[in-house]
């Protein structure tokens, strides 16, 4: 039974372009999130998913040079991008993260892949119920389930937001919520989308990574000592999908 994640990365975004390769401690956040993968202990192996633009060569130049696969496919269809690399490699699951995530914790990876596990379900994720914070976002997908929501629906934003179909339709989908145990955090955004994003997670990273992922006890003791830091993104809106934010 084999546990493969994709990241979902691109250089195009709306809000901030080339995100996934601005540096944090000097080394691309693309990179970085090949380390926190590396560190699980309940994934097999690990790919990268983009586009064929011109533009996201570079993040091909940056998979060979650290021996990643990459698989390239449609600029809006993510779910047709995730479909392509499913059937190349044929894992049993899927776990869907995304190159805007740089302070992933391995260990909430392998809570989320290990309680899917323990249940007879076709998704699990820490997203269904946000009490993680926004930057923890992880999604276990089996095989099937994702075939399925390919082959059922032509909706753009289903086929742009991988899992939304899946979320949306409980009655065809057996789905499992992952929560955080004590105190939720799900008011605090750790992801990457903005520059207000980058500074702060660049100020996690000056102070706290020491060659290996940042775990999330970490940063949350060190927000609790500068609290002034969470301010500065505070202030930034997710971006709603069919009027709701997810």
């Amino acid at each position: 039974m084999s546990n493969t994640a994709f990241v979902a990365a691109r250089m195009g975004s709306e809000r901030m372009p080339g995100k996934v390769i601005k540096e944090l401690a000097g080394i691309p956040s693309l990179v970085h999130i090949f380390n926190i993968l590396k560190e699980s202990k309940r994934l097999d192996d690990f790919a990268v998913v983009t586009t064929a633009l011109k533009e996201d060569d570079v993040l091909e130049s940056i998979c060979r040079e650290n021996s990643v696969k990459i698989f390239r496919g449609s600029v809006h269809d993510v779910l047709d991008r995730f479909r392509i690399a499913a059937e190349a490699l044929k894992p049993d699951r899927i776990i869907r993260v995304t190159g805007d995530d740089p302070l992933m914790d391995p260990e909430i990876i392998d809570k989320i892949i290990s309680e899917h596990l323990n249940g007879d379900y076709d998704y699990s994720s820490n997203m269904v119920e946000r009490t993680y914070p926004r930057g923890m976002d992880t999604e276990v997908i089996e095989y099937e389930s994702l075939q399925k929501s390919w082959r059922s629906t032509s909706d753009k934003d289903d086929r742009e937001h991988v899992t939304l179909f899946i979320r949306n339709n409980p009655e065809m989908f057996k789905i499992h919520s992952v929560r955080k145990e004590g105190k939720p955090l799900d008011d605090l955004r750790l992801c990457l989308d903005t520059e207000e994003d980058l500074k702060l997670i660049s100020e996690i990273y000056s102070n706290l990574y020491k060659n290996h992922p940042i775990r999330l006890n970490e940063i949350t003791e060190f927000l609790d000592k500068n609290p002034r830091l969470k301010n500065i993104n505070s202030n930034i809106k997710q971006k709603s999908v069919k009027g709701k934010v997810y």
